[in-house]
């Protein structure tokens, strides 16, 4: 391993048990378990929180937390396989995001739906991957490029906090292919330290 390598282990611990509380606050909310005023709240792991802390928050109109809650909901349920690009179009059809097409925001809304299929998407990643558009279908693609170059590096890097994200895994019991997901969120963090 090298210091890059070292760099994205210490971001993925900093921010791993977080973004599983996310994601199993939004599966809470899918099921009822948590209701749309308590999920869009200022709570720890609330919808609110979680757009604040992945800094999208920026990409939308003040007080439409809501409204944008609505839409996802809205799309994930017409949708069986939602697609990162074709929810960025359809929020940049409401007024929502000002018109604008926020794949990299659509991407980390789906990514509590989906953790296992959907990596977020943002602009350091994609310096990375020597990206230019702004499209996810394509960074999906030069992603998975990325993962079976550096598999063995993502292997070892996996195997080395295996001790510590297999206490993190006890807090989340239903989550289910929790594997994928750590492994889904060292890429990510391998991505985003390459891109700086």
């Amino acid at each position: 391993m090298n210091i890059e390598h070292f760099e994205a282990i210490g971001h993925f611990l900093a921010y791993y048990r977080s973004d599983l509380f996310y994601i199993n606050e939004f599966k809470k909310y899918q099921t009822g378990y948590i209701s749309d005023k308590d999920y869009i709240s200022r709570n720890q792991g609330s919808f609110y929180t979680f757009l604040v802390e992945f800094r999208v928050v920026r990409n939308f109109a003040a007080g439409q937390v809501q409204s944008l809650l609505e839409e996802t909901t809205r799309f994930i349920e017409l949708n069986s396989l939602p697609n990162v690009d074709e929810f960025a179009l359809k929020l940049s059809q409401t007024d929502l995001t000002r018109k604008k097409i926020v794949t990299s925001m659509a991407s980390k809304i789906l990514f509590l739906n989906n953790p296992c299929s959907i990596i977020p998407m943002d602009s350091r990643g994609r310096r990375t991957l020597g990206q230019k558009v702004n499209i996810y279908n394509i960074y999906n693609q030069n992603v998975y490029e990325y993962i079976t170059k550096n598999e063995n590096n993502i292997r070892e890097i996996l195997d080395y906090v295996k001790p510590i994200t297999n206490i993190i895994h006890q807090e989340f019991p239903l989550l289910k292919n929790i594997d994928l997901i750590a492994k889904n969120r060292i890429i990510d963090k391998l991505l985003w330290t390459s891109g700086k």
